[in-house]
Parts: C-alpha cells; structure tokens; sequence
C-alpha cells in the first residue's frame, strides 16, 4: 500500500461518506511572525546586524562632561554580524489518482493545506529550538511556571535594554494544566480582584501578562527528567523575547507548495518546500523559560 493511496485515504470514499471531512491542523506559525524575518531572491546566508551588543558599546558612561575649546572624547562601538546558514526542507506527499477519484472530498486541496500548516510548524520548531540558547534562564525543571517567573524575564529583558514588544512562546502544558501559569494566575489569592484572574477562569486564556503576549506552541521536544520511571519528571523549555532577538532568513519563496504530475505511476505529488536558515541576534533579548510539565 503506497502513501496516499485509496486504501490509505478510505475514509472518504464514497460509498461510506457520512459527514464532513474533519482535517487535523497543528499550531502553526506562532514563533516565526514574532521574530525579524529578511527573504531574498537568492541567498545561501542571510546575515543580521546587531548593534551595541559586542565588547564596544556606546552607554551613558561614555558621555562626559566637555570643556570650552577641548576635544569631544571619542569611544569606540563595534557591530556584530549573524548569519543564518539557509538549508532546504521539504516534504512531499503522493495523490494517487484512485484515491481522488473515489473520494466525495477534494482531498488534493484539503491535504495541500495540510502540507503548508507542517511546513510553517517546521520553521516554528527551528525558532523554538533557539530559546535554550539564551543566556538569561527562569523557572526549573522542577516546577511549574509561574507568573513570577515571567516577571523576572521581564526583568532581564529590560535590563539588557530590550527593545520591542515582548512575547512568550510556551509549550501548551506551560500555560494550562497542574503545571501551567494559568494555574498560578487563577488559583492564587493574590491576583484576585486584579480582573486577569476572572479573565482567565472565564475564557481559559490571558493573551497578556505581565505585559508579555502569551502565546502556544506544539513545536517543543520534552526532556524526560527521570529515566521515564515515573512519567511526571518531564520538563521543557519555552522563551521570552522581543524581535529582535531571534531571526529567520530565506531565499525565493518563504513557503512554496506545488503539485508535481506523474504520470506513469498515476499520481500527483504534492510538494512543500522553503529554503531557510535561523540564528540569535542578540543574546540579552531573549530568556529561556524552563518549567516541569506532565509528558
């Protein structure tokens, strides 16, 4: 039986269609429209130019008080340059034509949606895996995540003078659940009468705290902290950063789906492809997030 076949796709032949065809979508690009994004027509590297972040840096120690008729003191500032090495990544899935024409559905459409969703997800995970990069760290891999946890990295993203909106890209079991900070936000005394403590209880969800967007990602990989002896010891790693401090490079099409005929097999191939590189800007601009979750 070859992917993409009719016995892979019977779910939807004809003669046993009794309701709507149900697509399962992942969260999709949620990391990459938060981060500095640069595309060219053609490129191998893409590179992002960081200022004030290396050993020279222009702050307010570096103003000085100036005589009538002396020199102006001069400093030195130096740029860092990073680079984002592009690689191609690709996935195909074949359609065979007995498959399209014994299903009801239009499955050719329905599944080049599905190729364009595991594509934009790939690219989340790419930025996802950066987070554990950071210098800058809060939480444990022993306990939940907190509310005052996103406060101290919002903490050091101001003191290492983060510019932009800051926003948090969490694993779901980091937001709800025994192990999630709506757990802390809803259950504790302190928050009450706050009116993000209803809010939460109410609709399941705060988009905002601690003046950080809140946002769930599945392209996280948990860390089993035990051996797997108990199944609870698990832990993963999120991240607060503004959009600066994460980018993602590419050349030609950021996403390109296309459909390849061939016709001694009697198939269409379906193709997604993006040729794509990620890299850390600026250190200081992004924390990871560590917290225990239930695997």
């Amino acid at each position: 039986m070859a992917a993409g076949d009719s016995g892979l796709l019977s779910g939807g032949l004809l003669e046993v269609i009794e309701s709507e065809a149900v697509i399962k979508f992942s969260e999709a690009n949620v990391t990459m429209p938060l981060v500095t994004t640069k595309g060219y027509p053609k490129a191998d590297q893409v590179t992002f130019i960081a200022y004030n972040t290396g050993s020279n840096k222009l702050t307010s120690a570096d103003v000085a008080a100036t005589a009538e008729n002396t020199v102006t003191p001069s400093t030195s500032l130096n740029t860092d340059k990073k680079t984002a090495t592009l690689d191609m990544y690709s996935v195909m899935i074949p359609m065979y034509d007995e498959a399209k024409l014994s299903n009801a559905d239009d499955i050719a459409s329905n599944v080049g949606a599905l190729v364009g969703n595991a594509m934009a997800a790939k690219a989340d995970g790419l930025l996802n895996s950066l987070f554990d990069s950071f210098s800058n760290a809060v939480g444990a891999n022993n306990a939940a995540l907190t509310v005052d946890n996103l406060f101290d990295a919002l903490s050091k993203l101001k003191q290492n003078a983060a510019i932009g909106q800051p926003s948090a890209v969490l694993d779901p079991r980091q937001i709800w659940g025994t192990y999630g900070v709506h757990n802390d936000l809803v259950t504790h005394a302190q928050f009450a009468g706050s009116g993000i403590q209803e809010e939460g209880a109410r609709v399941g969800f705060v988009s905002q705290i601690a003046g950080i967007g809140i946002h769930s990602s599945s392209e996280f990989t948990v860390t089993d902290n035990d051996g797997g002896s108990s199944g609870t010891a698990s832990s993963v790693k999120g991240g607060v950063f503004v959009p600066g401090a994460l980018g993602m490079g590419y050349a030609g099409e950021l996403i390109r789906t296309e459909v390849y005929r061939e016709g001694t097999y009697l198939r269409d191939n379906i193709i997604g492809s993006g040729f794509w590189g990620v890299t850390e800007i600026v250190d200081g601009w992004g924390v990871e997030v560590l917290s225990q979750v239930i695997a």
